[in-house]
């Protein structure tokens, strides 16, 4: 059975190659698996980075969570340039030893790494950063992934980490955004190209039959969108019927279309 501790297994890996195989692996026999990328590196080690696997560990006794820490001001912009990203990425993958490491962690401190840290979002600045996340079908992922990467690397505007995970399968719902398949997810801060560089990527999702991830997003077509979702219509037609005025809507909604014209 499930239980509050996980017994964490990490290693490194030299390429995107090894880390999706790594992944396609875990995906049918760990609990729980994540890949962290180095969206910096290219050529022969685009891809690389650590592979995370973990395991339920009942029995085991829970540790203390985590001292929270705080980031107290936003950062200026400059702070985050490719060459501190660089840095960064470089001190991630060595704390990590060439054989591997295990350790026994909280469940709620595996899954959200982030939460230990309030404010996180203040790194980024005051422009504030832009969250990308698709999905690519299994078949389509390697080539599709690559391209990504290297896009990214080129444009040199990646986050601290890239994140790779596998999907089971599809969910149900009318907007459900799994399906059997690859995800990646980065964030972006908010700088000059970056737009331009997302909505690459949004096109290049959907042109390899995947879709993105629409909690994290802020810069998809419409076009894109309908072709991403294919039961859109049927989610409009019945919040239409819910909510015909359009009480309740967002600028992603109005985007995207999803709610009708509001009447005066």
């Amino acid at each position: 059975g499930a239980s509050e501790v996980v017994r964490v297994s990490e290693r490194r890996v030299r390429d995107l190659d090894e880390h999706l195989a790594g992944l396609f692996a875990a995906r049918a026999q760990a609990n729980f698996s994540v890949g962290w990328v180095d969206a910096m590196a290219s050529g022969a080690s685009l891809g690389r980075g650590i592979l995370e696997t973990a395991e339920f560990a009942p029995g085991l006794a829970v540790p203390p969570p985590p001292k929270r820490r705080r980031i107290l001001i936003d950062l200026p912009g400059f702070v985050l340039n490719p060459l501190s990203i660089r840095a960064f990425n470089r001190l991630y993958g060595a704390r990590v030893p060439q054989a591997g490491r295990e350790s026994v962690r909280r469940l709620d401190v595996f899954l959200y790494p982030l939460d230990a840290i309030h404010d996180w979002n203040r790194i980024y600045g005051k422009k504030g950063f832009y969250q990308f996340q698709c999905v690519i079908p299994d078949a389509e992922a390697p080539r599709t992934i690559r391209e990504m990467l290297e896009t990214i690397a080129r444009a040199g505007r990646a986050s601290f980490l890239a994140v790779l995970k596998t999907l089971g399968s599809a969910g149900q719902g009318m907007l459900s955004f799994p399906m059997r398949g690859v995800t990646l997810a980065l964030d972006f801060p908010r700088k000059t190209g970056v737009e331009e560089l997302i909505v690459g990527l949004n096109r290049l999702a959907r042109e390899r039959g995947g879709r993105v991830y629409l909690a994290k997003d802020a810069l998809l077509a419409r076009e894109d969108f309908r072709a991403m979702y294919p039961r859109h219509a049927e989610f409009a037609e019945l919040l239409g019927r819910i909510d015909p005025t359009a009480k309740f809507t967002s600028d992603q909604a109005r985007r995207l279309s999803l709610t009708p014209a509001r009447r005066a």
